[in-house]
């Protein structure tokens, strides 16, 4: 029997708290704890449930689909170690990502087809799209934004997404767009190997810093712009302050070295300024 710690690495489960996060977050932002109904708390629950779940699944999919990749860029994973088989991984996304798309059917039809999309999206990407390299890039920015959108769509916010909420999942979206194109920096090797298609690899790993670079100080001006729509503003930018410095580094230190090693640490450093940017946009709320 596959070890519990082997399934928390196979479905990165810190990715998934961060989405649970993120959907709590697009919630309170539209609606105060104060004035949430029972109906609406458990609406609200069972979303972040589901963004778990979905996040899960589609992790465990991808490595599913990516063993080989993974034996050169990634060969801690489970399944590149025989701590989990392939039939243990494919059954866990199954029933993960089935559970994810499914429990919405008791939130409401909005959230179902958008989960359902969403997870159609995240398979396409796994067993086809990845290769296909800034497209792919693209589909995982958006499954990024997206939990702050669907956040504010349980709780029966459609198609009058409240502003704030837009504005905090273009933020995350363009984040995430960079994170992947340093991610195409730090896995050149492996993806030359595997035949996938960055933009390190069409166009050089400077190239595809500077546009790296641009899109964290993109993801930063719309940050500081934001402060115009939130409840706190104050706190948010007290806040917001070293979620931009982690990215505005980044987007210096990127350009000026565009190394493996240096793209594998900005990698885990941006994660990070995510984590405290949901943080900083929850609490602006308050």
């Amino acid at each position: 029997m596959a070890s519990v710690k082997a399934y928390v690495k196979l479905s990165r489960l810190e990715h998934g708290l961060m989405v649970a996060l993120a959907v709590f977050t697009g919630a309170f932002a539209v609606e105060e704890m104060g004035v949430f109904s029972i109906g609406k708390i458990i609406k609200l629950v069972l979303g972040m449930v589901s963004g778990v779940l979905v996040e899960a699944g589609i992790f465990a999919f991808n490595d599913y689909f990516n063993v080989e990749e993974d034996r050169i860029n990634a060969p801690d994973r489970p399944l590149v170690t025989g701590e989990l088989s392939l039939r243990e991984a494919f059954l866990f996304g199954f029933l993960t990502l089935s559970a994810g798309v499914l429990i919405n059917a008791l939130i409401n039809l909005y959230a179902l087809v958008l989960v359902a999309l969403t997870a159609f999206i995240g398979m396409l990407y796994n067993a086809y799209f990845k290769k296909s390299g800034i497209f792919g890039n693209f589909l995982v920015a958006y499954s990024t934004a997206l939990p702050f959108v669907y956040g504010a769509l349980v709780l029966g916010y459609f198609p009058e997404v409240p502003l704030n909420v837009i504005l905090f999942s273009a933020v995350a979206f363009f984040a995430a767009l960079g994170r992947e194109i340093v991610k195409g920096i730090r896995d050149i090797e492996g993806d030359r190997k595997a035949g996938v298609r960055t933009l390190a690899i069409i166009a050089g790993s400077q190239t595809a810093a500077t546009l790296a670079s641009l899109l964290f100080i993109t993801a930063v001006i719309l940050s500081l712009y934001l402060h115009f729509f939130v409840k706190n503003p104050l706190l948010y930018l007290a806040l917001l302050a070293p979620t931009d410095l982690i990215f505005l580094y980044s987007a210096y230190s990127i350009v000026e070295k565009p190394t493996i090693e240096n793209a594998d640490s900005l990698r885990k450093k941006t994660l990070i300024g995510m984590a405290l940017g949901i943080m900083s946009f929850f609490l602006s709320s308050l």
